[in-house]
């Protein structure tokens, strides 16, 4: 488990459409082996059978079963993968929202405050990340976090000001592309205190790999208290 603070970069805190996402992931992998089993059965049964192949032609009923059996299949994955696509898009009724700008090469973060003025966020990689102990991930930490609320709704909406970026969050499993002229909205919500790391997944020029994203989550009450709401 992921602690406020932790520094466990292999843990993934499941968001509530990550959650979905491995149960399809799980559901998905069980019917390939479905699959896989009865596909290897068939095949040793005609390979060590003592009849010919012969006998299978103009087998009307095989020709349905093989023909339904795949259409049968194809609508049990294609249910829950429609119902995932609705929740992708469900923004509910966040408590919070912030808008992330993909820019050559460091993101911009803009935050409404409580007087109706607009706080700017300019999140470069901190390259002196990595070098001393307890100083960060080498190359993943920015000099200035995103900080967002805990166990709360919160909306990004994702752009770009100059060429395409992604704003990804694998721990989360969340990931929205970033396109000049175009917003993209990505409702997340992350159940406990923690500090994600993610990076620019969309290869957008030479300092690609230097345009960390770090998003610290806290608790309501401490996300109230730094932003003065």
């Amino acid at each position: 488990m992921s602690l406020f603070e932790a520094m466990f970069f292999g843990d993934v805190l499941e968001s509530e459409f990550g959650s979905e996402i491995i149960k399809y992931y799980g559901y998905v992998m069980m019917v390939l082996l479905l699959v896989i089993i009865v596909v290897l059965y068939m095949g040793m049964m005609i390979m060590n059978h003592s009849y010919s192949y012969r006998n299978f032609k103009n087998r009307q009923m095989l020709e349905y079963a093989w023909t339904a059996m795949p259409t049968f299949l194809l609508a049990l994955l294609w249910c829950p993968s429609i119902l995932n696509l609705y929740r992708m898009d469900d923004l509910k009724d966040p408590v919070w929202s912030f808008k992330a700008v993909g820019k050559q090469w460091y993101w911009t973060y803009e935050v409404n405050l409580k007087d109706g003025d607009t706080m700017v966020i300019d999140s470069y990689m901190d390259r002196d990340s990595g070098v001393e102990l307890g100083s960060g991930y080498r190359l993943l930490d920015v000099d200035w976090r995103l900080v967002a609320p805990a166990n709360a709704q919160i909306s990004c909406y994702v752009t770009s000001s100059d060429v395409i970026h992604s704003f990804a969050l694998p721990g989360a499993l969340m990931k929205a592309d970033a396109i000049p002229g175009r917003i993209n909205v990505l409702p997340m919500k992350i159940s406990q205190s923690c500090i994600l790391y993610g990076q620019c997944s969309e290869i957008c020029g030479i300092n690609h790999s230097f345009m960390p994203i770090v998003i610290e989550f806290v608790p309501v009450d401490v996300f109230m208290d730094f932003y003065g709401y």
